[in-house]
């Protein structure tokens, strides 16, 4: 089901993304040539080349014309953004994973291109999330179709699907949300608090996207709370224990982001000024919380910002997702309400709440250190590695409530919808 939704995306959605899919593939496309972007790094030739040719459907007229662009008429400062890679400060798992399997799927005879090798590869960080999330389910003790129903939900999340049939380096995802229930699982259901497995976790999330570490994170940090108790009941190892679980992830995490600035700060050209400064952000005029404060609601259900190319697309899509943000939104309260103290089903619903409200900050706080602006809105895209915890929280309930038919109809609805989209048949 999920190679099949990607391949659908690949196929009936050839323009390039609006979601700087044109600096993702160039990511990858330059590490493939054994090269890294860098600070003011104009795009390759091959990605200006896709991004005239294939084209990107809300920049109809700010692209040069597919002959201009491949008998090189044109240079990168006739396209948007001067032509440059100004996502070049993101780690380079993801493009690596990517650069590699894209080659390898471009050699085959099959007569496909580096990009769509490229996009092909969100088939299995999708497919792999989702037979991870149903695992994780079941050691919870959920039904094997319900189960089932809570990894079909991860696929009919838009942005999710969007970026497992784009170049985009949220394709990972909805693995590493997985990842992070599955350290609460293993922390609360089965009382294991090792460290070395959720840093390890946390090193790799690091290695992709520094964002993608907020599920990670928030999942340590819960474990971490509940060394207060062992503290007052005089539990020093089980306290410290505990503490480890978070210090060693939230190192490894630091290590990433400063070890990978660094490099790159070396690399730039100097003075250099992001061509896309001001597009969705603003300058702080006061004190940082004053601008912050109306966006930290923005994060709770995790589905409401999205992009499609139009093809892609439908009205019914629109009302599945305001559904989802419904649900996801009332999920965490749901979960708290329902289960008693001390429960590790309760847990979740704490997780996924804290982790709503710590994404805004998490956002802005790194915008403020990297230039001095803030978010005037925050996507809810940046949360999107809640989403396993999210769903696995309110399925719990839904499981104790027996609501059976309603969790099934749900899970169906958002896949088909989706699926129906990608396929242009609604």
């Amino acid at each position: 089901m999920a190679v099949g939704l990607t391949v659908a995306g690949v196929v009936n959605g050839p323009t390039i993304s609006g979601v700087d899919e044109h600096t993702h593939l160039d990511y990858a496309w330059k590490i493939a040539q054994g090269e890294l972007p860098y600070a003011g790094s104009e795009l390759s030739d091959y990605v200006l080349d896709e991004w005239a040719c294939r084209g990107q459907d809300n920049l109809e007229d700010a692209l040069p014309s597919c002959a201009d662009a491949t008998n090189d008429v044109v240079g990168p400062e006739a396209y948007p953004g001067r032509g440059e890679n100004y996502n070049f400060w993101h780690p380079p798992g993801y493009y690596a994973v990517t650069a590699v399997l894209a080659t390898a799927i471009e050699n085959l005879p099959l007569g496909v291109t580096f990009t769509t090798g490229a996009r092909l590869t969100g088939a299995l960080w999708l497919a792999t999330a989702v037979v991870a999330m149903y695992l994780v389910l079941r050691q919870w003790h959920v039904r094997r179709w319900m189960s089932a129903s809570g990894a079909a939900v991860v696929m009919g999340v838009p942005s999710i699907a969007h970026a497992s049939s784009t170049v985009n380096n949220d394709a990972p995802a909805a693995l590493i949300g997985v990842a992070a229930l599955w350290i609460l699982t293993r922390a609360f259901l089965h009382h294991r608090t090792g460290w070395v497995l959720p840093t390890t976790v946390a090193v790799l999330a690091a290695s992709v996207k520094l964002m993608s570490t907020v599920a990670i994170l928030v999942a340590v940090g819960v474990v971490a709370l509940t060394a207060v108790p062992a503290l007052r009941e005089r539990r020093f190892a089980d306290a410290a224990r505990r503490l480890a679980v978070a210090v060693g992830p939230v190192v490894g995490v630091a290590l990433v982001a400063g070890g990978w600035s660094a490099l790159q700060a070396g690399r730039g050209e100097p003075g250099w000024v992001n061509p896309i400064s001001g597009v969705n952000t603003a300058e702080i005029t006061g004190l940082p919380f004053d601008e912050w404060a109306p966006t930290l609601t923005s994060a709770f259900g995790l589905v409401r910002d999205f992009y499609l190319q139009p093809a892609l697309n439908s009205l019914v899509l629109g009302a599945v997702v305001a559904l989802l943000a419904l649900l996801l939104t009332a999920s965490p309260f749901v979960n708290v309400a329902f289960y008693d103290r001390g429960r590790p089903e309760r847990m979740l619903g704490w997780a996924a709440l804290l982790g709503a409200l710590a994404v805004p900050i998490l956002v802005q706080g790194q915008e403020l250190f990297r230039g001095g602006e803030y978010f005037p809105r925050v996507s809810s895209r940046y949360a999107v590695t809640l989403l396993p915890m999210t769903v696995a929280a309110i399925l719990l309930v839904a499981q104790s409530r027996r609501f059976q038919i309603a969790t099934a109809v749900v899970a169906a609805g958002t896949y088909l919808v989706v699926l129906l989209g990608f396929t242009g048949l609604i």
